[in-house]
Order: C-alpha cells, then sequence, then structure tokens
C-alpha cells in the first residue's frame, strides 16, 4: 500500500488524523467478513483474502458469532483465527459481535446478559484470544434494558474479556443512553457515499471522542452520484471503490470504513487510499468536512447482507 496515501499528497490539505479505538490508532479502511461467510467462495479463498488484507497494511479486521453457514459455529471468526495464526508482523485490532447470531436461515437478537457473556466466551474460544480487542452489542434487543446489555459488556471489559466496548446499529440517543452506563470506545453503523443518512451519527461520535465503523460503505450510488463517482474515478484513473472510500474518509477523522472484500484483489484495491482534490470533492458534491472539536481524540434483525454486520 502506498504510505502516504490520503496523507498529505498535493491537493488533499493538512495530512489527516487516524481514529482511536481503545488507546490503538486505526489508520485507512478495515475488512469486513461477512462476505466470506454469506457468499459462496471457499475457504482457501477467505483465509487468503484476510491475509492480503493484512499484507496491504489493513490494521482492522470486523467479523462477528452471526456471520457463519448453517450448521458451523462462528465461521468467519474461524476464518480470522487461521489466517492470523499464520501472519507476521504487527497483528490487527480484531473487532467481532455478540447478541445475534444464526439459527438455520434465521438471525435472532438477544441482548440479555447471560446471552452477551456467552457468545463473547465463545468468540474468545474462537478466535483463540484471551481478550477481544473490540467487542460490539450487534443490535440492541428491544425485549431488554439497553442498559442491562451495555451493563454486560462493561462488566466483561472490567474482567479482561474484552478491551473495548462497542455499539453496532445504534441511534445518536441510544448511543447517550448507553454512555451513562459504561464509556463505549466505537460505534459501527451503515453508511456510504451512495447512502449519507447517518453522517450526524458519525459527526456525533466524533464529538464524543469516538471511532465511527461505516458497514457497507461501497452501497452502489445510481443517478448523478453514480456519473460523478464514475467521472472523478476515470480522471484519477482509479476504481469507483476507492472514490467512494476516500470520499467517505474525507467526512470526518474518525470515520474507518469497513470494506466486505472475498477476494484477495478486491481488498488490495480498496486499500490503497487516495486522496481527494478539492476538484475531486466539488464533483462529488460532497459536503465540506465536518465542523468537529471532539472532546478527546484519542480515545430479530434481518440478515445480513454482504457487508452488513
Amino acid at each position: 500500500m502506498n504510505e502516504t496515501a490520503g496523507r498529505g499528497q498535493p491537493g488533499s490539505g493538512p495530512p489527516r488524523p487516524d481514529a482511536m479505538i481503545g488507546g490503538r490508532r486505526v489508520a485507512g479502511i478495515g475488512l469486513g467478513t461477512a462476505p466470506l461467510a454469506f457468499g459462496d467462495g471457499t475457504a482457501e479463498d477467505a483465509v487468503a483474502t484476510v491475509r492480503a488484507a493484512l499484507d496491504a497494511g489493513v490494521g482492522l479486521i470486523d467479523t462477528a458469532l452471526a456471520y457463519t453457514r448453517p450448521g458451523i459455529e462462528s465461521y468467519a471468526e474461524q476464518v480470522v483465527a487461521y489466517a492470523l495464526r499464520g501472519s507476521t508482523g504487527e497483528r490487527p485490532l480484531v473487532a467481532t459481535k455478540g447478541g445475534h447470531w444464526r439459527h438455520g436461515d434465521h438471525f435472532p437478537v438477544d441482548g440479555r446478559p447471560a446471552a452477551l457473556r456467552a457468545h463473547c466466551d465463545i468468540s474468545l474460544r474462537t478466535l483463540g484470544v484471551d481478550r477481544i480487542d473490540l467487542y460490539f452489542l450487534h443490535h440492541v434487543d428491544p425485549a431488554v434494558p439497553l442498559a442491562d446489555s451495555v451493563g454486560a459488556l462493561e462488566q466483561l471489559r472490567r474482567e479482561g474479556k474484552i478491551a473495548a466496548v462497542g455499539l453496532s446499529n445504534v441511534t445518536v440517543a441510544q448511543l447517550d443512553e448507553a454512555l451513562v452506563v459504561a464509556p463505549v470506545d466505537a460505534v459501527q453503523n451503515r453508511l456510504s457515499y451512495a447512502d449519507p443518512a447517518d453522517l450526524p451519527t458519525a459527526e456525533a461520535c466524533a464529538r464524543r471522542g469516538l471511532a465511527y465503523l461505516a458497514y457497507a460503505p461501497l452501497t452502489a450510488p445510481s443517478g448523478p452520484p453514480l456519473r460523478a463517482a464514475l467521472h472523478v474515478a476515470r480522471r484519477r484513473q482509479a476504481s469507483v471503490q476507492r472514490v467512494m472510500l476516500a470520499w467517505l474518509r474525507e467526512q470526518a477523522p474518525n470515520i474507518v470504513p469497513l470494506v466486505g472484500a472475498s477476494r484477495p484483489a478486491s481488498i488490495r484495491d480498496s486499500a490503497d487510499l487516495l486522496a481527494l482534490t478539492p476538484d475531486d470533492l466539488t464533483d462529488l458534491g460532497a459536503a465540506p468536512h465536518l465542523d468537529i472539536a471532539p472532546e478527546q481524540h484519542a480515545e430479530g434483525a434481518n440478515i445480513p447482507e454482504d457487508e452488513d454486520p
């Protein structure tokens, strides 16, 4: 990966600060592993994709208990664990999720503390670690008080089973409700150039000093946005995917796009960060950088689609 990509290239302005999660710096993009479970690729393809991400400098891998195939316990976590056992160099931050799992063709949600503890133990065993870097409540369970679910995650952190707490598929109001109970390190929601509706949540996270992991960042645009992205891609001799990821990273310094990939070539392309020029941003119709002064810059759902958690 180009070491200077996205960092102060001509026309790109000052260097972009990196997101911080649990005291660890996360630059660029993350690898989303849902397609490894829900696609039709082989286990060998899946392992090769994870290792290609590591070779490309990707520093965050996102997975989940629910990312699995029928009859297999936590397939994507198994792939990640196997790929990391054969890797060298700095270990990436590995995030996973509980409170949501696969039962046949159904994906139940259970945010009860006992369920979260059981799911965390499965993930610890599957990943082969003593502590999970970042553990998300996958979905808010409407039948369980959010304070109970978040309190369970905080207890897991105090016991040393997880290093950082995350919330996925939440509103700003739910985030603030959770913050009354325990510190939260990251939020993971859907956000893309084609579907930017959750940008206010990303801004709210930045103001609270939290990382925002954007899943489904390559949702295909249509109409004028598609034409704009194609125009910039042709001018920059880059893939449309790289253009859309660059736009997303321009919106706020705490945003880390999670790129769902099932082939080594696709994650290598996405990890080659592109720095957009002011002309690029104008053509894309981009909102200016969010005006953020963070307090601290360190530190029954639907079946998941390709890149959804």
